[in-house]
C-alpha cells in the first residue's frame, strides 16, 4: 500500500465528464450572496478532489466548517481504490441545499483515512449590489 497525494481540490458550479478528461465549470474561491441566511440555489455546487501516486484502498471524507468552527456539512467516509500508482482517482462531491447562515470565512477540509490532507478557506460574503 502506498498513500496517495491530493493533486487538486476544485470548488465549482459544474462538472462535465462526457468525453475525455473532466471539465470544471465556473470555478470559485468565494461565494457572494444577496442576503443571509442564504440557501444555495439550483443543483448546488461541487467540490472535486483528485488523488494520485498511490496504491491500495483508502477513505476520503470532507467537511465544510462554519466561521464559528462548527461543522456545516460532512460527507462521511467515501471509499476508493487505486489499483496502481499511475492510475488516478477523482471524487466528485455534490453539495445541495446548503444553508449559509452568516457571512464569513468557511473552511473546506479534506481527509484521507481520517487524517487532514488539505484545508483551505472559502469566503462567503454579502454581494455588493449596484443601485440603478
Amino acid at each position: 500500500m502506498k498513500k496517495p497525494s491530493l493533486q487538486f481540490s476544485i470548488p465549482c458550479l459544474g462538472v462535465t465528464e462526457d468525453e475525455g478528461p473532466p471539465s470544471f465549470n465556473r470555478i470559485f474561491y468565494e461565494l457572494p450572496f444577496p442576503e443571509f441566511p442564504f440557501t444555495f440555489p439550483g443543483p448546488g455546487f461541487f467540490i472535486c478532489n483528485g488523488w494520485c501516486n498511490g496504491e491500495g484502498e483508502f477513505n476520503q471524507k470532507m467537511k465544510l466548517i462554519k466561521p464559528d468552527k462548527s461543522v456545516l456539512v460532512e460527507t462521511g467516509d467515501q471509499p476508493f481504490k487505486l489499483a496502481e500508482v499511475e492510475t488516478p482517482f477523482m471524487a466528485i462531491n455534490l453539495f445541495q441545499q446548503i444553508v449559509f447562515e452568516v457571512e464569513g470565512t468557511y473552511w473546506i477540509q479534506i481527509f484521507l483515512d481520517d487524517e487532514l490532507a488539505l484545508e483551505y478557506p472559502l469566503v462567503v460574503r454579502k454581494a455588493e449590489v449596484e443601485e440603478p
